[in-house]
């Protein structure tokens, strides 16, 4: 019984981590996280804005003599800043971020997963790596900025962002659990169960202690999905997040293992508390005979 939630958290894991199409299911709805998006717009903006250097060409135009008080450099920097966070805000804000964003998921799963079986020759840091191709948002960008008088823009460009969801020193032991899972994870449930009919065929009367011992043990894996085990994901895998969305994404990732959990806690609990009268008749019925 203790195993129990280690077996339960195997197979939910071989469903929702370690399967490509469950894995997007589970973290699509982050899209509409307020902190995801304010994360990837501003980091997007402040890539953006370092490849097309807006500081360095008006500098360069306006240099330090008497055109640099012509043209009003910090100002024209300051708008163009303006507009690049707030194209890159509508973007994460737009209807089509979602498609993208499971986009990105699948095709970072993909890759990870080649990565940790050995599929592909790729460094074990590119794993967990969510890449964007914003070309049409870089275009858009740029002509804006040329409107305001910014030079030497590009006009189009191939510009792609990645957003990284593991941290890198986590990344061995992230690889290690998904081998694992993936080894054993649809099994695990069902060796646990045998070995829970096992013990109930040969020793009947302990079936009531068994069922209430999975019902505590299952409670407890919940209770430390609510309580301890987050505070570790955020301090070991997603320290480079802010702490608020780390647990965003922590409950959107457990939400169904949660439940699971509870379920077979109180399932447990119900069918333990109903067979003990059960045994208690049996026997009295095996020891009158």
């Amino acid at each position: 019984m203790i195993v129990a939630p280690f077996s339960v958290g195997a197979l939910w894991a071989s469903g929702h981590l370690t399967n490509t199409d469950g894995l997007v299911k589970t973290l699509g709805p982050l899209a509409q996280n307020q902190k995801l998006q304010e994360l990837v717009s501003g980091q997007v903006a402040q890539s953006i804005s370092g490849q097309l250097r807006i500081e360095e060409r008006l500098d360069a135009v306006a240099g330090s003599g008497w055109l640099s008080r012509l043209i009003p450099a910090e100002e024209l920097a300051s708008k163009a800043n303006e507009t690049i966070e707030n194209a890159a805000l509508r973007v994460v804000q737009s209807e089509n971020f979602a498609t993208n964003w499971q986009s990105a998921l699948r095709a970072s799963h993909q890759r990870t997963d080649q990565i940790f079986t050995g599929q592909s020759s790729a460094s074990l840091d590119q794993a967990g790596n969510l890449t964007f191709e914003l070309d049409a948002v870089f275009a858009g960008i740029s002509k804006t900025l040329t409107g305001l008088g910014i030079p030497d823009l590009p006009v189009s460009g191939h510009f792609d962002w990645q957003l990284k969801l593991i941290q890198n020193d986590a990344l061995p032991m992230v690889k290690q659990a998904y081998l694992v899972v993936g080894n054993i994870g649809p099994w695990a449930i069902y060796l646990n169960a045998a070995l829970l009919v096992a013990g109930i065929l040969l020793a009947p009367r302990y079936l009531s202690k068994s069922l209430l011992w999975l019902a505590v043990v299952t409670a407890l894996g919940f209770i430390a999905i609510k309580t301890v085990i987050p505070d570790f994901i955020q301090e070991r895998l997603l320290a480079n997040m802010d702490r608020e969305l780390a647990r965003a994404i922590f409950d959107q990732i457990t939400g169904g293992l949660a439940t699971s959990f509870i379920i077979t806690a109180v399932a447990a609990g119900i069918l333990g508390m109903a067979s003990v009268p059960l045994l208690r008749t049996r026997m009295r019925e095996l020891t009158n005979h």
